[in-house]
């Protein structure tokens, strides 16, 4: 078994696929926060739209918590877009690597899809809150909730 030794081109491609592993930790980091950040603000609205409201409930309500969620949906679905397509650049460097020295290295990701990154299991919160949001409107417009 000989003993590998880094090439020029290795060493950068090694810096880049960790920078751009840090940069894909963080978006993955920043995914999460964006979904804490969507039930505080959600709350918050919610509360302070029922008191400008006098303590009644009216459409606004509900349109304006379906607006923001799907902001929130938007931002987390981007910053998933991004996180994936660093994910398979990384794949990309290793190969590059794999490749000068004789080796196979098979990509495991598979390039970003936007109807992938809409609709995936990490989105699941947004499914959640739209539903409810949805069902309590129609609810309210039907004279169930009051």
């Amino acid at each position: 078994m000989s003993d590998y030794h880094r090439s020029c081109a290795d060493e950068i491609d090694h810096v880049k696929a960790d920078q751009m592993h840090a940069a894909a930790l963080q978006i993955s980091k920043t995914c999460f926060d964006l979904k804490k950040l969507c039930v505080s603000v959600l709350g918050a609205c919610m509360a302070l739209l029922v008191k400008f409201t006098d303590n009644h409930v009216d459409h606004s309500l509900f349109a304006i918590g379906i607006v923001l969620v799907l902001g929130f949906w938007l931002s987390d679905a981007t910053a998933y877009f991004y996180q994936k397509s660093l994910r398979v650049a990384i794949d990309s460097r290793f190969k590059a690597i794999a490749e000068r020295s004789g080796d196979e290295y098979s990509i495991t990701g598979s390039p970003p899809a936007v109807i992938k990154a809409l609709f995936n299991m990490s989105m699941s919160l947004y499914f959640i809150l739209l539903g409810v949001l949805t069902g309590a409107w129609f609810g309210f417009a039907q004279g169930w909730i009051g």
